[in-house]
């Protein structure tokens, strides 16, 4: 169950700390019990976002210095809905510290997981290309920090660097080739297949390693959350972790997640 804060009574803003937290400039007034975020996770400071994004990271100090003076730092609890679909397309998000899902509902309330974001990682793109409503729902699967940058500031940063532009449609082909490779697995694919495939995904983007001398690396992450990416039931992913476990390729716990053997993972990918 999530708590959205988008449509609370009073016009309050959807995350902690909005318009109070500009980017480096922390407001007199501003909640204190954000820093249990900071505890929690690690975070990156907004240059080091920029610079791991394919526009950003490409622009001169004076213009990162630029944009980054009209960012806002806004604090999510985990749970709460950054956005829902077919909200306005105001802007762009980086995550600083934390996860966020994009998902999709069916009119049963039945939850696909598209997309997660990590630290270092942006989101809400086809925004700033078309300004439509969003195209999916964005909610913090943990206490996160986000960076969010205004459609409004970016768009005439756009529209003087046509070659700006390109790299964020080339960013967003990659996702969409990332979409169509999902929904041809889903339809010639086993979920053993596909549940192998989605871990050595998940591992590459957030997996920690366990030890320097192994291989192993863990991510967290419920056998709910991950039935969700694969649109299958949770009952279905745990009986097959549960094989796994006992052939020693995987070790579950408390939303954790190590994979031991990826040898054995992509032997099953590659029996398809």
């Amino acid at each position: 169950m999530t708590d959205d804060l988008q449509h609370r009574p009073g016009g309050e803003r959807p995350i902690l700390d909005d318009a109070a937290y500009s980017c480096g400039h922390r407001s007199q007034g501003a909640p204190r019990r954000v820093a249990r975020i900071r505890d929690t996770v690690p975070l990156m400071t907004p240059h080091d976002l920029f610079r791991l994004h394919p526009f950003l990271g490409a622009l001169t100090e004076s213009e990162s210095r630029e944009l980054l003076a009209h960012a806002l730092r806004r604090r999510v609890p985990a749970g709460h809905v950054v956005f829902r679909k077919d909200d306005p397309g105001d802007g762009l998000y980086g995550v600083l510290a934390g996860r966020v899902v994009v998902t999709v509902e069916s009119a049963a309330g039945k939850e696909l997981i598209l997309n997660m974001f990590g630290p270092g990682e942006f989101f809400g793109e086809i925004a700033l290309l078309d300004g439509k409503g969003r195209t999916a729902t964005a909610i913090a699967r943990e206490p996160s920090e986000l960076l969010f940058l205004n459609r409004a500031v970016f768009q005439p940063f756009l529209a003087q660097r046509p070659e700006a532009t390109m790299r964020i449609i080339a960013l967003l082909c990659s996702r969409l080739r990332r979409t169509t490779d999902l929904v041809e697995d889903s339809a010639f694919l086993g979920v053993a297949t596909r549940l192998a495939k989605q871990l050595v995904v998940l591992m590459d983007r957030y997996g920690r390693p366990e030890r320097t001398d192994t291989t192993a690396a863990t991510i967290h992450i419920s056998q709910e959350e991950l039935a969700r990416t694969l649109g299958v039931s949770r009952e279905i992913v745990s009986r097959q972790l549960a094989i796994w476990r006992e052939a020693g390729i995987v070790e579950l716990g408390r939303s954790r997640l190590t994979v031991l053997d990826f040898d054995a993972l992509h032997g099953i990918i590659d029996g398809g």
